[in-house]
């Protein structure tokens, strides 16, 4: 379990699995991620227990709200070892939980614990260029635009690119990381 600011990150329970199916039925929800489903009904729980037996490269998180309430979820996959990277993504499934700064906190708390418990080096991601809220956010965290992947992403009767942003570790602890007394 990890505890931010405002929203604790945990395990997922057998009990979010049907919320967070009905999360990808909202056309929203699931526009945000260009895909309606992401798996099939009778398939979603075998996709959770399969990616989950895979904790050496990645991680999955639920994300509750301080009121312990299932908003979202964060995750990361791809950990390479070596060049020490990760891939990062966040769903923030419950609209009522949107706009209010609890995904941020939830990145930054992921962001930290990859840095600082995964001895992680650099954090990439991928976003709908269309998708600007998102990306308001992902630059206020430090990331930084690093590419296109043109036409890559099929939605809403037309092909979209995707944005690769990433951020390295030294740019968050600049950030993020308070400045010691004798710093200042």
């Amino acid at each position: 379990m990890l505890r931010g600011e405002r929203v604790i990150l945990r395990p997922f329970r057998a009990a979010d699995l049907p919320i967070m199916r009905e999360w990808f039925r909202d056309p929203e929800t699931a526009r945000t991620w260009a895909r309606t489903p992401l798996v099939p009904d009778d398939a979603f729980e075998a996709d959770l227990a399969g990616r989950f037996q895979e904790f050496a490269h990645r991680g999955y998180f639920a994300i509750d709200d301080d009121h312990g309430r299932l908003i979202g979820r964060v995750d990361y996959e791809h950990l390479d070892p070596v060049d020490r990277t990760v891939e990062l993504g966040i769903l923030l499934g419950d609209p009522s939980s949107r706009g209010h700064g609890l995904g941020s906190d939830a990145l930054r708390t992921v962001i930290r614990h990859l840095f600082n418990d995964r001895q992680v080096e650099r954090i990439w991601l991928t976003v709908i260029a269309w998708n600007l809220p998102a990306i308001r956010t992902y630059e206020k965290l430090g990331f930084a635009h690093e590419g296109i992947r043109r036409g890559e992403v099929w939605s809403d009767g037309a092909w979209h690119d995707h944005l690769v942003m990433g951020l390295l570790r030294h740019e968050f602890e600049d950030r993020f990381t308070p400045a010691r007394v004798g710093d200042r």
